[in-house]
């Protein structure tokens, strides 16, 4: 009944205790959006408590800048994530989507950031806040610095543009050299084996006049790989020379003279072996053979020759291949990185860069500068009142404890001696019943000996002292 009792007073106080009104509950009632809306977003995005704030009208702007400088970052953030996404995909969905992430992201960070800001209260900022604020301050300037790069491609996006379209000429001319030295690589070797006679094949017998031609022929084959390896040792020593210097056309005109001499001994062998052919009919057919053999040969590379002739006429086929090249973000910022060699585009990149880290870190330093006013004084005294009360709560639990604790104790003693006394009770009981009967026991033994006594006292005597 007791045990009932208190529980129940402890219920009234507790419903007490409930009752008593905040700090931020006294005084004049706000009603619901006399603040107005946008302050009340304002103060949303600050991550502030609002139905504090809203007793504290000298305090309306103050945080409402706060919110809307952590709002503005995140549609920054938000734009510059996008613009940068939208390079890698090639997607405006996926840009948009990845932005918006981006966006909420830097806006959960950047309320996170200045919500658990150290302030002492005071305009003054000191090393004991500069300290506890420096990883937050390092985060938000590698934060401005992630956020500005894409905005900063977005500003000068038109001079990359120019940039990228001069290196896209570059490449296609690239090509289109490398297309033009292919062809006329494929087409002096088209030459050269039209040029090259047949070799006599070896394994034919000559006699008579075919021996004597196919000595000749022999001869002019000798001569003929002779002057070919001095066109190409002239062509060596001529790379080393510049196109208009006097020495470079001197080994031109040298090495033409070589290709006259060239093709005046093509033309000799190619009539001794007409002249052989003539005579044999096995040999005839074996030129015949080569002659095929070639002509497939050439055929392959005049197809070689046609396909870079078609991309010579239709540049499709050099911008389909540096599309992937010059199309994504890595190549913007190369093209960015070549225009920042210009000093006044590189201080214009950096100031631009300095002020989004100081438009980021601005909530962290406004935090730790902004005086302490009446929504501060109020938030302080509602998070004392909030610790006494968990204090005091958690000391009533543990006298709570303590008491049932003490009772507990109390009852097991009392048990304890109760049974202690039960038991002594019990002993004592038996003690006197052990006694009654071997006092009867006695009696009855003394009476049995006196009638033995009595019978025989001599017989008695006697059994007495054997014992």
């Amino acid at each position: 009944m007791k045990d009932t009792q208190e529980t129940n007073q402890e219920k009234v106080s507790e419903k007490k205790e409930q009752w008593q009104p905040s700090i931020y509950d006294s005084g004049r009632t706000i009603q619901k959006g006399e603040a107005g809306f946008l302050n009340e977003f304002l103060w949303l995005c600050a991550g502030v408590n609002r139905r504090v704030l809203r007793q504290c009208p000298t305090d309306y702007a103050k945080y409402a800048g706060i919110g809307g400088t952590i709002l503005f970052t995140a549609l920054m953030a938000m734009l510059s994530g996008g613009y940068a996404l939208y390079f890698v995909f090639k997607s405006i969905h996926v840009a948009i989507a990845f932005g918006i992430f981006w966006g909420l992201l830097i806006f959960n960070l950047d309320r996170f950031i200045v919500n658990t800001m150290y302030s002492d209260g005071k305009v003054t900022i000191s090393w004991r806040e500069f300290y506890s604020g420096l990883p937050r301050i390092i985060m938000a300037i590698f934060l401005g610095v992630v956020i500005s790069t894409p905005l900063e491609l977005k500003i000068f996006e038109s001079e990359i543009d120019v940039r990228i379209g001069e290196k896209v000429k570059e490449k296609i001319d690239s090509y289109k050299a490398e297309d033009k030295n292919r062809i006329d690589s494929l087409t002096h070797v088209i030459a050269e084996i039209r040029e090259k006679p047949d070799n006599l094949p070896q394994q034919i017998a000559l006699t008579g006049q075919a021996s004597l031609i196919q000595s000749d022929l022999n001869a002019k084959q000798v001569e003929l790989n002779g002057v070919r390896q001095s066109i190409q040792t002239l062509k060596i020593q001529r790379s080393s020379y510049d196109v208009e210097s006097s020495q470079y056309i001197k080994l031109t005109s040298a090495i033409n003279a070589k290709y006259g001499k060239l093709n005046q001994l093509s033309l000799a062998i190619k009539q001794l072996q007409g002249e052989l052919g003539a005579i044999s009919v096995e040999y005839r057919s074996s030129i015949a053979k080569a002659e095929n053999q070639k002509e497939e040969l050439i055929a392959t590379i005049q197809s070689q020759i046609e396909d870079a002739k078609k991309n010579l006429e239709d540049s499709k086929a050099y911008t389909q291949l540096i599309s992937d090249e010059y199309g994504g973000l890595e190549a913007r910022m190369e093209a960015f990185h070549d225009l920042r060699k210009n000093w006044s585009t590189d201080i214009s990149a950096w100031f631009i860069m300095f002020l989004f880290i100081i438009i980021e870190t601005a909530p962290t330093f406004f935090k730790m500068m902004i005086a302490s006013g009446p929504y501060d004084d109020l938030l302080r005294a509602e998070m004392h009142r909030v610790r006494v009360l968990s204090d005091k709560r958690i000391s009533d639990i543990n006298d709570q404890i303590n008491t049932e604790v003490q009772i507990s104790t109390k009852k097991n003693q009392e048990r304890l001696e109760a049974e202690l006394l039960a038991n002594k009770k019990v002993m004592e009981q038996i003690a006197t019943a052990q006694a009654e009967l071997l006092q009867t026991a006695i009696e009855a033994w003394r009476k049995e000996e006196l009638a033995k006594i009595k019978e025989n006292p001599s017989e008695y005597i006697k059994s007495s002292n054997k014992v």
